[in-house]
């Protein structure tokens, strides 16, 4: 129920196209590159995930095409099923043995769509909270928190978001697999 309800919310929080921007600034702290792999560090938690595919390379047609069973895995220390896509844009990776039971990754489209996708989430779910450091730009929904991270990078916008686990480990893994779908 959780799941189809975080599709729900998503759903109207990209449907509308005004709304006044109340955003904030906070920052996913020691989130560097190097080489192709991606390390973050929120807390007293760190992560890497290895980027191996880009942003630029994914179609709307196939939101699994994000990102791979391995990077999920990497991202939040479990083995990794196949993406399973979902409506709306969306593909959700089942974990075993991890920080999270499952982890969706959804494909918003490309970055001309950013400012209305940015003002359904500022109307329909809270506004949004700046995140520095991944992508060319990011935010969390302030429904959601640090729970779900929206991210355009290469004329792409996506986020990915879980709804069924909390915790610094869990934040910092969401940065991390963003991270490492926008290859930086």
């Amino acid at each position: 129920m959780r799941h189809g309800l975080f599709v729900m919310v998503f759903v109207l929080g990209v449907a509308s196209c005004g709304g006044d921007a109340g955003t904030t600034g906070t920052t996913a702290s020691g989130t560097t590159e190097a080489g192709n792999e991606v390390t973050t560090t929120l807390g007293d938690t760190t992560t890497s995930v290895e980027a191996t595919t880009t942003a630029a390379e994914v179609t709307a047609d196939d939101p699994c095409a994000l990102a791979t069973p391995e990077q999920v895995a990497a991202a939040f220390g479990a083995s990794s099923a196949s993406g399973e896509p979902l409506v709306a844009r969306a593909c959700s990776y089942v974990l075993e043995g991890g920080i999270a039971p499952t982890v969706e990754v959804y494909h918003f489209g490309s970055s001309s769509g950013w400012d209305g996708v940015k003002a359904g989430y500022d109307e329909n779910r809270g506004g949004v909270t700046d995140v520095d450091g991944v992508g060319e730009a990011a935010y969390n929904p302030n429904d959601m928190g640090p729970y779900e991270l929206v991210v355009l990078s290469d004329d792409l916008i996506f986020a990915v978001g879980v709804t069924s686990a909390s915790g610094p480990e869990i934040e910092a893994a969401i940065v991390d697999l963003a991270g490492a779908i926008a290859g930086s």
